[in-house]
């Protein structure tokens, strides 16, 4: 029948497969497989029916005997692809598998970001978007070829006193010849009751100053590190790099008082360690990072061992370069975006609040050092902008409360954690970060901030020391007493709070030096010049009173401590020099005398305060100021013994003590000194900037940055 035919003939025509999405749009005739011969001569992706994909495959395709054979080759082909993968590097630094669970791989907003799409994709996009990741990792070099070089390395254990005689490189193959082999890099590590005293110092004198880790953690990673040490298994390089990095903080903090721990003779004999343990975090780090990325343990570990360095050297060379490592490596992790919207769900785990608080300690630092060199114009810069990041500060809470899926647990800012101090700093540093953007280069190069931003800067300073929360100017019984602390916690609240109180009052003395002189003689400028020289007198007395209340051994080690009072000390100088005839005169000859007992004090500990006090008697001498005779330990001190809170800014008297109250520690000055206030500004600018360029004090020209000041200057 013509019609069943017709029907027939056109539901047949309904039922063939129809062109691809690509061949329809353009009009193109379409061969119908999967994929088309037109979107294969143009490269495309051929987006046919799923029905048609499944027809040409059952059409088409005829059972082969083969199959078994070519899927057996692809599984063979696959298992050296595996193993090619697990084996690289495994020259460098042998490290487990790490488990979908393990803190080092779970972490990174990478695989966060991969595990929330997945679920909510195709099977056919899903794939597609595999393959775009591997040709995405083929130009971002993300997957390391095999034939990347590496030195080896390994960790060896022995008594720590041994150490510093042990090789650093070991012959594996000695029977051959040296132009067929690489030595071994060898990092010698202490025993474990050794590694465990450093430890416990790390905990007790240095991590509550800044805080990057979570310490009840650090014994388990420990006694991770060795058992795989003592069962020669697989070690995590982030680990490692970790315990070195407070190995070397430990050594460099250590003074004569932990000589009781029985672990060195002397307490030189373990400064002259904390190179080594430097050396051999970068070591470490140089040969993993180039063919790894670095977990979080490592760039924490980088990290405490750029504070080791900058309190040894200052900001030298090496500490820039390891600043900067940390900063990059961070990024690389993702640490910048751990709080971004498709890691909602991780957002409570203890490893992104542990990344919070490793991010922000750099962005803090990365903040606050430009606001601490002294008008040095092309130099007031930073490295992370606020709208690059997308990461929560980290939560005022202990670290006892840092758990998964921790809710509720964040105490309110007047409440004192293990956290307090980190937070507060952080609000310095932001201060920081505004001064740098009202100071943009151009300024700096035609003179600086106008009075009128220094000003409005120091006003905010003011408002961050009004809201400092009141337990930083409590004593260790009236913490315990009013927050139930323990003594430990409480001791180091009240280090924290004299750190945080020297950190601000130097740099309100820093924001104001450059209009001190100038306000002197220029009424403009005078509100400057009273906070600049009041700045200086209260991180003297901040520093009496923590040398009185006994609370810090260390103190000496931290470079923070020593440079707000070689800094106090040139501008009670100045203000000596042009001030002769002031009521304060005699007042401020006993804080001058304070400062350099406070140094001369310091310099058998630290060579910066060695370096700091040579340069400041010789520039005394110059310009004929000599302390009186009197020991250095018999100067007069603050009599506090228990630190009962500092005086308020806006409260600190002026003192009008007569000259005759000073008696024996009389400072005698010279010849009547300099008139020209800029020149002796730009001293003290040359003076700070070349300890930041980690330049030798000492071996400055002394002629030259004092000449043109007064022709009149008798030399001694």
């Amino acid at each position: 029948m013509p019609k069943d035919k017709e029907v027939r003939g056109a539901r047949q025509r309904i039922e063939r497969p129809v062109s691809c999405r690509f061949c329809r749009s353009r009009k193109l005739r379409c061969s119908r497989e999967a994929p088309c011969s037109n979107c294969v001569a143009r490269g495309i992706v051929c987006q046919l029916p799923v029905e048609n994909i499944i027809r040409s495959t059952a059409n088409n395709v005829a059972p082969s005997d083969n199959q078994p054979e070519l899927l057996e080759r692809i599984r063979k082909l696959e298992e050296i692809v595996e193993s090619q993968k697990s084996q690289t590097n495994g020259n460098a630094v042998r490290y487990p598998q790490q488990s979908p669970e393990s803190p080092e791989s779970s972490g990174t907003p990478y695989t966060l970001r991969t595990n929330t799409s997945r679920s909510t994709l195709s099977p056919d996009i899903e794939n597609l978007d595999n393959d775009v990741a591997f040709l995405k990792s083929i130009y971002t070099a993300q997957n390391l070829s095999d034939n990347t070089p590496s030195t080896k390395i390994a960790f060896s254990v022995c008594p720590i006193q041994q150490i510093p005689q042990a090789q650093p490189y070991i012959n594996e193959n000695a029977h051959l010849s040296s132009a067929r082999f690489e030595p071994f890099r060898c990092v010698w590590l202490p025993q474990y009751a050794e590694a465990k005293i450093l430890l416990q110092k790390f905990i007790d004198d240095i991590d509550h100053v800044h805080h990057i880790t979570h310490t009840p953690s650090l014994p388990a990673i420990l006694e991770d590190v060795y058992s795989c040490l003592n069962q020669q298994g697989q070690i995590k390089p982030g680990s490692i790099m970790l315990l070195m990095g407070i190995f070397a903080s430990s050594t460099h903090a250590w003074v004569q008082c932990d000589d009781a721990r029985g672990l060195f003779p002397t307490w030189k004999e373990a400064n002259a360690q904390a190179l080594l343990w430097v050396k051999a975090v970068e070591d470490v780090l140089d040969i993993f990072h180039r063919t790894s990325s670095v977990p979080i343990e490592g760039i924490q570990g980088i990290s405490i061992t750029v504070f080791t360095v900058l309190n040894m050297e200052g900001f030298s060379l090496r500490c820039k370069s390891l600043f900067n490592m940390a900063f990059m490596l961070a990024r690389e992790l993702g640490l910048h975006f751990l709080d971004q919207p498709s890691n909602k769900k991780l957002t409570s785990s203890a490893q992104t609040e542990i990344g919070r608080r490793v991010w922000w300690f750099l962005v803090a630092a990365d903040w606050s050092l430009p606001s601490r060199r002294f008008n040095c114009g092309s130099q007031n810069i930073y490295h992370c902008h606020p709208r690059h990041m997308l990461v929560k500060k980290p939560l005022n809470i202990n670290d006892e409360d840092v758990i998964d899926g921790m809710r509720g647990t964040e105490q309110p800012l007047s409440q004192p954690t293990t956290m307090s101090f980190q937070l507060l700093q952080l609000r310095l540093s932001e201060i920081s970060h505004n001064m740098v953007d009202r100071s943009p280069l151009i300024m700096g190069l035609s003179g600086g901030l106008s009075h009128d931003v220094v000003m409005n800067i120091d006003t905010e300073l003011q408002m961050l020391l009004n809201d400092t929360p009141p337990f930083f100017s409590m004593s260790v019984p009236e913490l315990t007493a009013n927050y139930q602390l323990n003594p430990s916690h409480a001791s180091k609240i009240v280090h924290q709070g004299y750190m945080f109180y020297s950190l601000l009052y130097a740099q309100r003395c820093t924001l104001h030096i450059p209009y001190f002189t100038r306000g002197l003689t220029e009424s403009a400028y005078a509100s400057s010049s009273q906070i600049c020289l009041q700045s200086a007198r209260l991180v003297i007395q901040t520093e009496s009173q923590l040398g009185a209340s006994r609370i810090s051994a260390t103190r000496y080690k931290f470079l923070g401590f020593l440079v707000p009072v070689f800094m106090a000390s040139i501008v009670l100088l100045m203000d000596l020099c042009y001030s002769k005839k002031s009521s304060n005169y005699a007042k401020h000859r006993e804080e001058l005398t304070e400062a350099i007992r406070i140094l001369e004090e310091a310099k058998d500990e630290s060579e910066t305060a060695k370096r700091f006090l040579n340069s400041l008697t010789y520039v005394l001498r110059k310009h004929e100021v000599s302390p009186a005779s009197k020991p250095a330990e018999h100067l007069p001190i603050t009599p506090n013994t228990a630190f009962t809170g500092l005086q308020p800014y806006g409260d600190l008297p002026l003192p009008l003590s007569p000259s005759s109250l000073v008696g024996a520690n009389e400072i005698i000055l010279g010849d009547p000194m300099y008139t020209n206030g800029e020149d002796v500004s730009t001293y003290f600018n040359e003076l700070a900037q070349s300890f930041e360029q980690g330049t030798d004090v000492g071996s400055l020209d002394w002629n030259n940055m004092f000449s043109g000041i007064d022709s009149s200057m008798v030399w001694i």
